[in-house]
């Protein structure tokens, strides 16, 4: 607002009062600017702290995905740790399984490899039963390979041959005959 703004509005207005008017009117304005500069400083203020924490709410979600990423390694490694106090579990548990079916054995010869896996998986089924819990392992393999014929290599031993003194030969019996042939006696 100016001098001539005031004097066309007020009719006979004497300078003193319109420099009253001016002064009260620039305090106001000058208040108001002082008003709007302490907002905007404000503002300014306020902008900074969302752009602070704009900034730290994104270092968060990186570092909370990165978190989860580490979570995920350390939950992968877990895993593999796991499987593998399983497999060596389970290779001691075989490996004694093995060794108790070996003591019960002792110096006996299977006839071949494949008789021999079929009696050591029929003797780890037995041991893994509940109602065998506390049963002797030569117990267990007796009634597995009981009366199984031809399980085993049988020792073989010299002939109980009698010489003939004569020269012509003798009679033999059918057992003698069959001892002799390596072939078990009936």
């Amino acid at each position: 607002m100016t001098r001539d703004d005031l004097r066309g509005i007020v009719t006979g207005i004497t300078d003193e009062q319109l420099k009253k008017i001016l002064d009260i009117n620039s305090s106001d304005i000058g208040k108001a600017k002082l008003d709007a500069d302490g907002l905007k400083a404000e503002l300014e203020e306020a902008n900074k702290k969302v752009l602070d924490m704009e900034t730290e709410l994104g270092a968060l979600r990186e570092s909370q995905c990165e978190a989860e990423k580490m979570r995920e390694k350390i939950d992968e490694l877990q895993k593999v740790i796991d499987d593998r106090n399983i497999q060596d579990e389970q290779q001691l548990h075989d490996a004694a399984v093995k060794s108790r079916f070996d003591a019960v054995v002792g110096e006996a010869k299977f006839l071949n490899d494949f008789t021999r896996d079929g009696v050591f998986a029929q003797f780890q089924t037995a041991i893994a039963k509940e109602e065998n819990c506390g049963r002797d392992d030569k117990e267990l393999f007796g009634e597995i390979v009981g009366g199984g014929e031809n399980l085993f290599i049988q020792k073989k031993e010299i002939p109980s041959v009698v010489a003939s003194t004569t020269g012509f030969g003798g009679e033999f019996e059918n057992g003698e005959v069959r001892e002799i042939m390596g072939l078990p006696i009936q």
